[in-house]
């Protein structure tokens, strides 16, 4: 563990008295991988010579996302829950919504202690799924049934979620708990799922108590399109303009709406975007939205956008 990343030879060679939170990554025995931060005092003799050290090792606590993220007893009791399977390696079904049972999925597969890279969603085949190191694929709907149709790597679990599960005897079964009995927590559950797509957008008070009737009124399914559709007209802070007027308007439609050319709005935003994400090389852009250099450049024109502006 300390061939790449040691703490006390960081320590010794820099000649300091005390290393504070050295962030690394320990192995358990069956190979599963510990975040941990690590304070390290050396300690040497009368001499001035090393003569051992004292390593204070802290794991780092995983993220437990948005479903978890409350303080009620509710969420306290299927946090518990959620940790107890973690540690069991057993396959599980988890039965609720989907964006519920697709976090609760990641939760446990963090609170196992692997990476966030070791957690995958099911594409149909086991093929090109690395044996080693083993990690957690996820299924929903019904294709979560062909997941038993082919061979699994050993080691590797399986959590789905979806009617499907109702199928899958062998699992052990989570069922979620509903937006009612998670009432309390729902303020709480809606600025850390913002934080988790957007991180450092913040969420004004009038919004957030929109936001908790939505969920209140139609479930996860819809606040997570309606999130989706806020943060993207949102810049820092989702306010109350970047919401639904109702049941069928995106928050980014309606922005659209108010500009005098609409489509020419929408377009621009778009390009601007693209711009931004291919750090405005020309040709890249170009390719991403299925037009030609030349043409990219003529609309850049007609649309007054410039680098910076």
């Amino acid at each position: 563990d300390c061939e790449n990343a040691c703490p006390l030879t960081f320590a010794l060679e820099s000649g300091l008295e005390r290393v504070e939170d050295f962030a690394t990554v320990y192995h358990t025995v069956d190979g599963r991988e510990v975040a941990l931060r690590i304070t390290v005092i050396p300690l040497t003799g009368e001499d001035g010579g090393f003569r051992g050290a004292v390593e204070i090792l802290r794991p780092t606590e995983p993220k437990p996302g948005f479903f978890l993220a409350g303080s009620s007893a509710a969420t306290d009791a299927l946090r518990e829950r959620v940790a107890a399977l973690a540690r069991n390696r057993a396959d599980v079904c988890l039965v609720g919504e989907p964006p519920v049972c697709r976090d609760v999925a990641r939760a446990m597969h963090r609170y196992s202690g692997m990476p966030d890279n070791l957690f995958r969603t099911w594409d149909g085949s086991w093929d090109g799924i690395s044996p080693w190191p083993p990690g957690t694929m996820y299924a929903s709907g019904d294709g979560a049934a062909s997941l038993f149709g082919g061979s699994r790597p050993d080691g590797w679990r399986v959590l789905i979620g979806g009617k499907w599960c109702a199928e899958a005897s062998s699992f052990e079964e989570l069922e979620l708990p509903s937006v009612d009995e998670m009432e309390e927590d729902l303020a709480k559950m809606i600025v850390a799922w913002i934080e988790e797509l957007s991180p450092r957008t913040t969420v004004s008070q009038i919004a957030l108590e929109r936001l908790v009737r939505v969920v209140r009124d139609r479930g996860f399914e819809e606040l997570e399109r309606v999130l989706t559709s806020a943060l993207a007209a949102a810049g820092g802070c989702v306010e109350e303009e970047h919401l639904p007027v109702d049941g069928y308007h995106t928050a980014l439609v309606d922005e659209l709406l108010k500009a005098p050319k609409p489509l020419a709005a929408l377009e621009e935003r778009l390009l601007r975007e693209v711009l931004d994400r291919c750090g405005w090389r020309m040709q890249e852009a170009a390719e991403r939205v299925g037009i030609s250099r030349v043409t990219l450049w003529r609309k850049m024109k007609d649309l007054g956008i410039e680098k910076g502006s």
